[in-house]
């Protein structure tokens, strides 16, 4: 039974009179069972809750509200029952990859088709039984994003672990019969599902195009913290430059038959091969930059489009900046700073943070910790009056770095500014011009120690 963990002020379970501990037994007669029930059945005007509260005093409620408004609560758990763990075993886990003492969530292994549903999370369909993707089927639950990895049967149950992964294409048929969308995405490991492997994944899903609209090829990530586990090694910068070329080649062949690129790889593999990313048109609709696939594209059209309107000068005298950000955008981002020199009264740097905290072949700003950036910052920052974050170090819901290190602590710790922005083209201009009025308040942190900020006017 969905059990409410917290009450959000101001909404209409505290309307209610709701509080946690309670659990939804029915919503208009029905039992509901997970997430996917509560939300189809929250999705009306005049609803009966039949709620047990924490004493065991069952209240029946009777509700008018608007539509698409919900309850306003937090659960105990986020899919209502139990999230679906993993039942694999792929040889590039991350979460195996994961050192000890590190926050606990990091290392849930999470396989639940309702969260892809729900929040986009990738899954691989091991542990969906035909029932389930009747109901898949039946509840119109799209779009899914599947991990793929192979289309080959054998292969894909060696890369998993899982003697069900050779059934993918299978689910993926039926799926696809059933009108359900599908963003699909290939983790590539040298020397196991590249070369003619993915050529053959590709030829495979590409048939199902419109229902799989979209496939991405991302760069297996590899930390230092491998031991016991099977033997990988990340790209080369020849391999990543073979892997640009057979996407290249695949998208020339399927845009005049599908009218779409299709398939496409990850922003990772044009930096390490030292390549431009594509332009705009080449990435479809943009559907996987959660999962690095057009970022850097969107980054300079937006920056483009945004710093040929910067002032002639700052405001006040002067001000100095250092952008934070992991090694693999320094030079994207220092090139994009480089248009700002000549603007009168700033001066802005970029430091690049090597992650020695997961190994120097994770190079992405994400995976930053707040210690490492401590750590190779002091000394760096006397002459500077803030430091630039861009908001993807952090959790979605707080300013919490991987390793649990705040935003405040990375202040008293640098003696410094430290201002986190929205990592995009708009956000990095507003940012080193002292813009941040003008940025959106979620993601915006106004350190304590910024006694005078000159520039707080908004454009």
């Amino acid at each position: 039974m969905p059990k409410i963990q917290q009450v959000k002020p101001g909404s209409l379970a505290e309307e209610l009179e709701l509080q946690p501990g309670d659990e939804i037994l029915k919503i208009n007669g029905q039992t509901i069972v997970d997430i996917v029930d509560l939300q189809f059945a929250l999705a009306t005007e005049d609803m009966e809750l039949e709620v047990r509260k924490a004493d065991g005093e069952v209240w029946i409620l009777e509700v008018e509200k608007d539509y698409d408004e919900g309850l306003g609560v937090e659960w105990e758990h986020p899919t209502v029952d139990r999230v679906r763990l993993c039942h694999n075993k792929c040889v590039f886990c991350f979460v195996d990859q994961i050192p000890k003492g590190m926050r606990k969530t990091l290392n849930v292994r999470d396989d639940d088709y309702r969260l892809s549903f729900l929040h986009g999370n990738f899954v691989t369909l091991t542990n969906v039984k035909d029932e389930e993707l009747e109901r898949i089927a039946r509840l119109k639950m799209s779009p899914l994003n599947i991990s793929v990895h192979t289309t080959n049967p054998e292969l894909r149950v060696k890369m998993l672990g899982n003697r069900r992964s050779g059934e993918i294409l299978r689910q993926i048929a039926f799926l696809a019969e059933h009108g359900i969308e599908m963003h699909t995405q290939i983790v590539l490991c040298p020397g196991w599902n590249d070369g003619p492997e993915l050529d053959r994944t590709i030829q495979d899903l590409y048939p199902f195009y419109p229902a799989v609209r979209t496939l991405s090829v991302v760069p297996v990530g590899l930390t230092k913290h491998r031991r016991g586990l099977p033997e990988l090694r990340p790209c080369t910068s020849d391999e990543a430059r073979q892997v640009i070329d057979q996407v290249d080649r695949w998208q020339g062949r399927l845009q005049p038959l599908l009218g779409a690129s299709f398939v496409h790889a990850a922003d990772e593999f044009y930096v390490l091969a030292d390549r431009d990313v594509p332009p705009a048109h080449r990435y479809d609709e943009f559907a996987q930059t959660e999962n690095g696939v057009g970022v850097i594209r969107t980054f300079l059209d937006e920056w483009e489009d945004a710093w040929q309107r910067a002032p002639r000068r700052v405001k006040g005298h002067s001000r100095s900046v250092v952008v934070v950000t992991g090694v693999s955008a320094a030079k994207v981002i220092q090139r994009s700073l480089d248009q700002l020199r000549g603007i009168e009264g700033l001066r802005v740097r970029v430091h690049p943070v090597v992650n020695d905290f997961y190994g120097h072949y994770v190079t992405v700003a994400g995976l930053l910790t707040g210690r490492d950036i401590v750590a190779q910052l002091q000394g760096t920052v006397a002459d500077v009056d803030t430091v630039l974050l861009p908001d993807i170090m952090l959790r979605d819901d707080d300013d919490v770095f991987l390793d649990d290190y705040t935003v405040e602590q990375l202040c008293r710790e640098l003696n410094k500014p430290v201002t986190v922005v929205p990592a995009t083209g708009m956000g990095l201009l507003y940012g080193v011009l002292g813009y941040t009025q003008a940025l959106p308040p979620r993601r915006r942190y106004e350190a304590t120690l910024r006694a005078n900020d000159p520039l707080s006017a908004s454009m």
